[in-house]
């Protein structure tokens, strides 16, 4: 890692949601920008790409003064008209293109450089009907599209490909991703085929490695042999390769990714600020004791050209703050501004706590700020997870299995399955109970020190109750099992609903499902292991065959699993293809 690196990148999808009308209470997919809700009558509306574009120039001020010089913005798909299109659809996408040219002349204003997102591949029925979703003529579409992408906007640095997940279930618009890439070879022919472009036009070409586990491809975010037979001896000084932090999405009790020391390539190791499976900044959840671990690691990977931070992208939830737009989270606030001085500034956790208090509470003691950021931290490490079992190591088929299987986004899940999961992965059940409703008591310092901090302290309170309902989901969870219990847990979550309306979702469901130990012992035995390595069992069976048995498992979804699970992200059938 050098003293200075050359990209500090910041998400660019806030101003676009400031900008749209939203139903109280309705969940927005906040992956990309919400294309839809900014037309109307089949044309973008004039009056909704002004306000994306005042609020463009207030949030990109405001990124340019911690250090940020690049902003990614969605997506390559509604900036270039291709002859197969038809007229209509070629007008929006001309409102579309003097939009962003407006955004990309803001953001050069104000020493930043664009780079624009795509999925790898983005499909409508003209573009179907073009390839027959065959690889050649795909690639050659994108070449197209990307060679009309940097003749249009010189302004723009460069392109972030995503390969490895597509939309959401619930993306609408004109335009809709697929994976596309199923085996590393392909990738390396989709790569290799697209990369003299951007050498030719001088710009970046990043490719993400995240991927939810699909296909031989869908290990390439931590498996070393994959990683190597996609990019091994594919470099240029146009190509970065950007993981994120971990073997598996942003969460806690995470290794730094070993791919980071692979390799020759320039990287960039992406962070998240808005924590979309902790409350997306609703609360505190500290991340800069976390990140700056990262960084002292990551001094010795020679080849980090720099940092991805993810403010605003990311997870499905009714929340709706805005970072450095009005109605923020100081929470995200403050772990952006944390990052980017750990990685940027080479300050400490503490240091740049202290900094922030000093330009952002001024007159107020740094020392009470630390603390509270500091049981922050511990608070959500130690209640919001379960430390017995989000240490373990656990890999279903290509995935890391999540150390956090109770939340999902804004959603807090209490049933049967996890209990089982849980009862057979954690033995210090009791003391882990007992430990979860001690935790509790944190917030209440927390909340005393925000008063003496200027801080509103009300939010402390929706944690309280929000973290106390995850105590007593715990103590379902591994305890002994009563009405009484289950009567508590009911009425809980129906005092919850009725003081936050558009608080956590609570899905709880204690119908017992009927499988015997016995049973449950040999599946965690088949189907998961404790290390990245494949095993025999992985190599001749569930890598190969477990797509036979999704059908069963649909059947299962439909009877066990929470409805949204149906109805967000890509669906649970992805982990078995």
């Amino acid at each position: 890692m050098t003293d200075t690196l050359q990209y500090y990148i910041i998400d660019g999808i806030a101003p676009f949601f400031s900008a749209i009308d939203t139903r109280d209470g309705e969940t927005l997919n906040w992956s990309k920008v919400p294309f839809a809700r900014l037309e109307k009558e089949d044309r973008l509306s004039p009056e909704i790409a002004g306000r994306v574009a005042a609020r463009f120039e207030e949030y990109t001020d405001r990124a340019a003064s911690l250090g940020f010089n690049c902003i990614t913005l969605d997506d390559v798909a509604h900036l270039v008209c291709l002859d197969m299109y038809p007229r209509e659809l070629c007008e929006k996408i001309s409102d579309y293109q003097r939009l962003y040219s407006r955004l990309i002349r803001a953001a050069r204003d104000r020493g930043m450089t664009v780079l624009v997102t795509t999925d790898l591949m983005f499909f409508n029925h003209h573009i179907e009907a073009h390839t027959s979703m065959r690889d050649g003529p795909t690639v050659h579409l994108m070449a197209t599209t990307l060679r009309r992408l940097f003749k249009a906007f010189p302004g723009i640095g460069g392109v972030v490909i995503r390969l490895g997940e597509s939309d959401g279930i619930d993306v609408a618009g004109d335009f809709r991703s697929r994976l596309v890439i199923r085996t590393p070879a392909q990738c390396r022919r989709y790569i290799r085929g697209l990369l003299p472009l951007f050498e030719k036009y001088d710009r970046l070409m990043v490719v993400r490695t995240w991927s939810l586990g699909a296909y031989r491809i869908g290990d390439l975010m931590w498996n070393p042999r994959t990683y190597d037979k996609v990019f091994g001896g594919v470099v240029s000084r146009h190509l970065i390769v950007s993981h994120k932090f971990g073997d598996t999405d942003f969460y806690r009790y995470l290794k730094l990714n070993n791919l980071f020391f692979e390799g020759q390539h320039q990287k960039i190791v992406e962070l998240q600020a808005r924590r979309e499976y902790e409350g997306f900044g609703e609360f505190p959840s500290f991340t800069g004791f976390d990140y700056e671990g990262y960084r002292r690691t990551l001094e010795e990977c020679r080849d980090l050209a720099g940092i991805s931070v993810w403010c605003q992208t990311g997870g499905w939830s009714r929340f709706r703050r805005l970072s450095f737009l009005p109605s923020s989270s100081l929470w995200n606030e403050i772990n952006a501004y944390v990052t980017i001085k750990i990685f940027r500034d080479r300050l400490s956790a503490l240091e740049a706590i202290a900094e922030f208090c000093r330009e952002k509470l001024p007159g107020k003691d740094p020392r009470k700020l630390i603390r509270l950021l500091s049981l922050s931290d511990t608070l959500v490490k130690e209640l919001w997870y379960l430390p017995e079992f989000s240490r373990q190591r656990l890999y279903f088929r290509r995935l890391r299995v999540p150390p956090l299987l109770w939340i999902f986004w804004d959603t807090i899940v209490v049933n049967h399955t996890i209990r089982k999961v849980l009862r057979r992965l954690v033995r210090r059940r009791r003391e882990a109970i007992r430990e979860g409703y001690q935790a509790l008591y944190k917030i209440r310092e927390m909340r005393g020190l925000a008063g003496d901090l200027g801080i509103d302290q009300s939010m402390f309170d929706f944690q309280y109750d929000t973290f106390r309902l995850v105590a007593t989901a715990r103590e379902y969870f591994l305890g002994q099992w009563s009405a009484e219990l289950g009567e508590r847990i009911e009425r809980m979550a129906h005092e919850y609903r009725n003081r936050y309306p558009n608080g956590f979702v609570i899905e709880h469901d204690f119908a017992p499902v009927r499988i015997k130990k016995r049973v449950i012992k040999a599946i965690f035995k088949l189907c998961l292991r404790r290390r990245p390595d494949y095993r025999t069992a992985d190599s001749l069976f569930l890598l190969r065959l477990t797509g036979w048995f999704y059908p069963l498992v649909r059947v299962w979804e439909r009877r066990r699993m929470p409805e949204f699970v149906q109805k967000q992200a890509m669906g649970i059938q992805v982990l078995f293809k």
